[in-house]
C-alpha cells in the first residue's frame, strides 16, 4: 500500500484523536520516478546530506516536531494504553519477520504507521521509524516499489525532525541502497552507500566511548560491506575484495577486543554473524577469480561462525559448505569436498526440501566417488538418484544418464568378483558390459560453480 494513502486515510480515520494545538501536516507531494530528489542532491553535492534535498515533508522546523511530543500528556492512561498496544503490535510484527511471514508482519507495521499518524499527524519522528520498518518488510516480501516509497517518506521525515546527520537518517539511506541494490540500480545504490558511509564515520568521530566506537565500527562494516556487494554484482571484483577486505578488518578488530564476543557466538549479538556473511562475500569473490584457496580459507572461518550461531541445518551453512565443496574440487581435493557434500546430504537427507536439489547433492557425491574411483560407493548412491529422477520425471533424459552411468560403474564394480553378484541383482543382469566400455564417460557430469549472490547488511526493525 502506497504511504500517501496513509497519510490522507488518517485525517479523518483517526484512532485516537490527534492533539488538537497540532498543526495540520502538508500533503505529501507525488512521488516522481524520473526526478528523485535524493538523486540530485548527492549528483549537485557531495558533501551535502543528501537527506536535506529529501526533507520537504511539511513545513515544520525540528522544534516544531519537538514541541508537539512534548504537548502530549505521556503520563495519560489514553497514552499508556496507545503505547501498549503499539508493543503488541510490534511484538507480533517482529515474530512473523523472523518466521518469514513478512505479508503478515506488514500489515502489523503497516497499522502501527496508522496509529501513529492519527496521533502524531505526518511529521513526527517516530512517523519516520513506522516507515524504516514498513519499508524492510515490504523489500523482505519482494515489493521493491512500496518499499521504495516508504524508505524515501522515512528519510524525509528522519531528516526533518531528527537532523540532517543524524545515525537513524543514515539506517534509513542504507535499506534505500539495499532497494536499490535489489532494484539493479547499481550506480544509485553506490552513491547511496558512500553517503551513508560518510555518516557512519562521523558517528563514529563523535564517540568517545569504546562500546560506542566498537558499535560504530560495526556499522561502518556494513556499509562496506554493501558496497562490496554492488561492486559484486557489477562485475567489479578487485572494488568488491576491497571493500569486503576493510569490511572484515574493521569487524575482527571488534569482536577480538569486545568482552561480549562469547554472548556473540551464541546468537545474542547480529555482528559476528554479519562478519561470517561479508567473509562469505569476499570468498565468492576469490571463486569467480579462481582463487580458490584464499576461498577455502573464509569459507572454513565464516562456517565455524555459522554453525556456532545457526546450528548445522541451516540453507546458509548449507551454502557455505556447497561453495567450500566446489572449492575444494576444484582443487583436485575430492576427499574433502565429498565430505562437505556429505554434510549437507546429512542435513537435507529427512528433511522437506525439494528433490531437484537433493538430487544435485547426490549426484555431487557420486562425481566424488568417482573421482576417488570408489565404484561401491558410488552405485547405491546412483540407484538412490534414479528412484529420486522417476518421482521428479520419468521421462527426463536425465534419466537415462542416470542409469547408464548405473552400468559403467557397474562394470568397474564387476572387475572385482567380491562385489560383482550384489550390483548384478540391483540391475538385473542386463547392463552388464564388455571390455570395450571400460572407460567412465562423465560428459554430463560435472559439478557447476554455486550461483552466488552476495549477502547485504540493513538494519533490524526498531520499536516506532
Amino acid at each position: 500500500m502506497k504511504v500517501s494513502s496513509f497519510f490522507e486515510r488518517n485525517k479523518t480515520e483517526a484512532e485516537i484523536p490527534r492533539d488538537q494545538s497540532t498543526p495540520a501536516g502538508k500533503q505529501t507531494a507525488e512521488k516522481k520516478e524520473d526526478n528523485k530528489e535524493w538523486k540530485k542532491a548527492i549528483s549537485e553535492d557531495v558533501e551535502d546530506d543528501v537527506s536535506s534535498a529529501v526533507s520537504d515533508i511539511s513545513a515544520s522546523t525540528e522544534g516544531d516536531v519537538r514541541d508537539q511530543g512534548e504537548s502530549l500528556d505521556e503520563r495519560s492512561e489514553t497514552f499508556q494504553r496507545f503505547e501498549k498496544t503499539l508493543r503488541a503490535k510490534h511484538t507480533k510484527a517482529c515474530k512473523a519477520m523472523s518466521s518469514g511471514a513478512y505479508k503478515k508482519a506488514l500489515t502489523e507495521f503497516e497499522s502501527i504507521l496508522s496509529d501513529l499518524l492519527g496521533r502524531y499527524g505526518e511529521r513526527h519522528e517516530r512517523i519516520g521509524a513506522a516507515l524504516h520498518n514498513v519499508a524492510i518488510a515490504n523489500l523482505r516480501a519482494g515489493s521493491l516499489d512500496d518499499a521504495m516509497d516508504a524508505i524515501e517518506e522515512a528519510i524525509k521525515i528522519r531528516s526533518r525532525a531528527l537532523g540532517r546527520s543524524h545515525p537513524r537518517v543514515a539506517d534509513s539511506l542504507v535499506e534505500l541502497g539495499i532497494i536499490l541494490l535489489s532494484m539493479d540500480e547499481n550506480e544509485d545504490a553506490l552513491k547511496v552507500f558512500e553517503r551513508a558511509l560518510k555518516l557512519r564515520r562521523e558517528e563514529r568521530d563523535e564517540s568517545f566511548a569504546q562500546e560506542d566506537i566498537d558499535e560504530s565500527n560495526l556499522k561502518i562494516a556494513k556499509v562496506l560491506n554493501n558496497i562490496g556487494c554492488v561492486n559484486f554484482e557489477a562485475g567489479s571484483f578487485g572494488d568488491a575484495r576491497r571493500s569486503f577486505d576493510d569490511a572484515i578488518e574493521l569487524q575482527k578488530t571488534v569482536f577480538k577486543s569486545w568482552i561480549n564476543l562469547v554472548c556473540g557466538v551464541d546468537g545474542n549479538s547480529p555482528g559476528i554473524l554479519t562478519m561470517a556473511s561479508t567473509m562469505c562475500n569476499k570468498a565468492y569473490v576469490e571463486i569467480e577469480q579462481d582463487r580458490f584457496t584464499e576461498a577455502i580459507a573464509l569459507l572454513e572461518e565464516s562456517l565455524k561462525i555459522q554453525r556456532s550461531v545457526l546450528g548445522t541445518d541451516n540453507k546458509l551453512v548449507q551454502s557455505t559448505l556447497d561453495n567450500l565443496g566446489y572449492a575444494y574440487f576444484m582443487l583436485a581435493k575430492p576427499v574433502k569436498a565429498l565430505n562437505a557434500y556429505e554434510n549437507i546430504w546429512s542435513a537435507m537427507r529427512g528433511s522437506k526440501d525439494c528433490l531437484e536439489e537433493k538430487l544435485d547433492v547426490v549426484k555431487k557425491m557420486v562425481i566424488c566417488h568417482i573421482s576417488l574411483e570408489q565404484w561401491s560407493l558410488a552405485f547405491p548412491l546412483l540407484e538412490a538418484m534414479e528412484d529420486m529422477q522417476r518421482e521428479l520425471d520419468p521421462e527426463a533424459v536425465e534419466l537415462q544418464r542416470i542409469q547408464k552411468l548405473m552400468g559403467e560403474v557397474n562394470y568397474q564394480i564387476f572387475k572385482l568378483p567380491s562385489l560383482s553378484s550384489a550390483t548384478n541383482r540391483a540391475l538385473g543382469c542386463a547392463v552388464c558390459m564388455g571390455p570395450d566400455e571400460e572407460d567412465i564417460c562423465m560428459d554430463h557430469w560435472v559439478i557447476e560453480k554455486p550461483d552466488n549472490t552476495s549477502k547485504m547488511s540493513g538494519h533490524r526493525v526498531t520499536h516506532a
